[in-house]
């Protein structure tokens, strides 16, 4: 079960999140850096970009449920049929004590930003008839992050897509048994611990003179979870733009559409185009005319048409606006039997030429806030394949795409499914099916992915990084998956000095190891994706008598530059400061780092350094 499946709700509205940015490159660590407001370019690294003093927060706001579904080929959009239709949906503060905090918005690395993370995200809702729900969402990181708006006209993160997938956890029901929600009541009795949660962002504001500035578009839809499934990807059937039969007619060029889960159940072709259909223009414009987009099944073969999925840009705008862009397509016995072993396809039609959609690397620049070159014009050439299955019909994923590691510290246990803590080891689940059904004794090569940093070199030519030393890092070459499809990517974190690191990295304390997968439809990176990073800490050396000035100081001014919107709540930088407030510091550092008041709100601090502050917080000398 998952958000795909009845019964389910969708809800539209916005977000708002403010990262701040002067940490966007690793030459900003260094504590002689000096930096400036001007664009940052390959001979300027030291921008603070464009938003110096975020703070990281994500909100949901101006939010409401759009519609219902108790069964598939049924949608409720009255609240006169279900009182959950019109419900605000709400963030609310979680985390006490100490402090009780909304959610973050958390990078992994300066050197990989396409994987952020939103972590102690907690939601409301409460209904007409005042049946409510609430929750706290799993730590969950961005997938399948692409350039939205159509060949990347509007530059920088405002062109931007992404969407995230996870768990509701710690949820409370009240008022159930008296409201007049049958969605809710069915999502109760079938699912009462834990729901399962989709959102789609785009149309981000970054300009800071805006009165709209670090707000989005968001839709979303919550359905059922069931414990020991897949949180963080739909393990069902995927179509993506590297297939085979979208090549035939776009060859090296990318295809104007981004990657589309979908799934086949009780006799429905259910099918998620909420972050696959690109727009014309940003924060949140018209979609792309792409003519009659038609469900294909089997394009070389027996080419059955399932029909139009929809027809122009205003229909679909109603569906993403209603349904989070899911549509549930009733199949025939003769189309089900095809899909059973066979590929299916999107069809368009497009009246003018459209552009290539930017994925992989030059779209983790636009995340970035970086400019990135526009797609080339794919010719205007009549009906042609859009998206497709692999012809195999293999779809393999990972549940989990980020993690940090370091040797000597915790191994990985059941404790770790949020995401967040730092261990020695790493038991990565991947599953895996052919045409939805598990992909049983299925062998999936692992590999390193490439990396290239976001600047050009003094030849003017982007280069390789991270992915070194590999004796840092044990992984499989491969794995078998079992009867169910299932497998682990078993990872152990071993030792790495600062002498062994990238000199480019000297003041970050950490290296980026990066993975790729068989059967991977990820549109972050060359080669099939980059669908898992592992950060690994540096092997600091143990002191025994820390001091502020030899080995506190430089971690905490660090911060203090990096994140100065913390200066007008404490002065990181001063060593009375931090010595009067050691007790305040030390409770917001030794909380679970799926606390949204965990602090550093980066997480990048070793267990090793921290346990150095913590010791040094005991006994500060100066």
């Amino acid at each position: 079960m998952s958000y795909m499946d009845p019964p389910r709700f969708h809800f539209s509205g916005q977000f708002r999140t403010d990262p701040s940015t002067i940490n966007n490159s690793t030459e900003n660590y260094s504590l002689e850096a000096q930096y400036n407001n001007n664009p940052p370019i390959d001979t300027n690294p030291n921008s603070v970009w464009w938003n110096e003093k975020g703070q990281a927060f994500f909100k949901v706001q101006n939010t409401s449920v759009t519609a219902a579904c108790t069964q598939l080929g049924t949608i409720v959009t009255s609240s006169a049929q279900d009182s959950l239709i019109g419900a605000q949906i709400l963030s609310v503060v979680t985390g006490g004590p100490p402090t009780p905090q909304y959610g973050r918005l958390v990078d992994l690395d300066p050197d990989q930003q396409a994987r952020s993370m939103i972590v102690g995200l907690a939601v409301s809702l409460t209904t007409s008839d005042g049946a409510s729900l609430t929750g706290v969402i799993r730590p969950m990181t961005i997938i399948d992050l692409w350039v939205r708006v159509s060949g990347g006209g509007a530059g920088g993160i405002t062109s931007a897509g992404a969407m995230y997938q996870s768990v509701l956890d710690e949820v409370q029901w009240q008022g159930i048994a008296g409201t007049k929600s049958p969605v809710l009541q069915k999502l109760y009795a079938l699912s009462p611990s834990a729901l399962s949660i989709k959102i789609v962002l785009d149309g981000y504001q970054g300009t800071l003179t805006s009165p709209d500035f670090a707000t989005g578009r968001m839709v979303g839809t919550i359905g059922p979870y069931f414990p020991g499934e897949p949180a963080h990807v739909l393990a069902k059937r995927r179509m993506w733009g590297g297939a085979a039969l979208v090549q035939q007619s776009y060859g090296s060029n990318n295809p104007p559409l981004n990657p589309a889960p979908f799934q086949i159940n009780n006799g429905y072709l259910s099918l998620d185009l909420g972050n696959s259909i690109p727009t014309s223009a940003p924060y949140g414009g018209p979609f792309v005319d792409l003519g009659t987009v038609n469900a294909v099944i089997d394009p070389d073969g027996a080419n059955l048409t399932i029909g139009a999925v929809f027809s122009s840009p205003g229909q679909f705008a109603q569906v993403y606006t209603t349904t989070a862009g899911i549509l549930d397509i009733a199949l025939t016995p003769q189309q089900l039997q095809a899909l059973a072993n066979a590929p299916v396809a999107l069809q368009i039609n497009p009246p003018a030429a459209l552009q290539g959609a930017v994925t992989g690397l030059d779209a983790r620049s636009l995340k970035e806030g970086l400019a990135v070159p526009n797609d080339k014009p794919l010719k205007a050439s009549g009906a042609t394949i859009a998206l497709a299955e692999n012809n195999n019909g293999l779809f393999a994923s990972l549940d989990f795409n980020a993690l940090r590691m370091q040797k000597g510290a915790p191994a990985w246990s059941s404790s770790s499914i949020s995401g967040t803590e730092v261990t020695s080891t790493a038991q990565v689940p991947l599953v895996a099916t052919v045409f939805g059904k598990p992909a049983v004794q299925q062998t999936i090569g692992i590999r390193t992915a490439i990396n290239q940093y976001q600047f050009k070199n003094e030849e003017g030519k982007f280069y390789d990084i991270n992915n070194t030393p590999m004796s840092a890092i044990t992984f499989p070459s491969q794995v078998q998956t079992d009867s169910n499809g299932r497998a682990t990517l078993n990872f152990t974190a071993n030792d790495l000095s600062p002498q062994q690191n990238e000199e480019r990295r000297s003041a970050l304390n950490c290296q980026l190891y990066l993975f790729v997968h068989d059967g991977s439809m990820d549109t972050l990176g060359p080669n099939g994706g980059q669908p898992l990073t592992l950060l690994v800490f540096e092997n600091s050396p143990y002191v025994a008598s820390p001091t502020w000035s030899a080995n506190i100081s430089s971690i905490f001014t660090q911060y203090a530059r990096l994140y100065p919107a913390m200066r007008s709540l404490i002065d990181l930088s001063d060593y009375e400061t931090v010595k009067n407030n050691a007790a305040r510091i030390r409770s917001v550092m030794t909380l679970p780092m799926a606390h949204p008041g965990f602090m550093p709100v980066t997480r990048d601090l070793s267990p090793l350094e921290l346990d150095m502050v913590l010791r040094w917080f005991a006994n500060p000398l100066s």
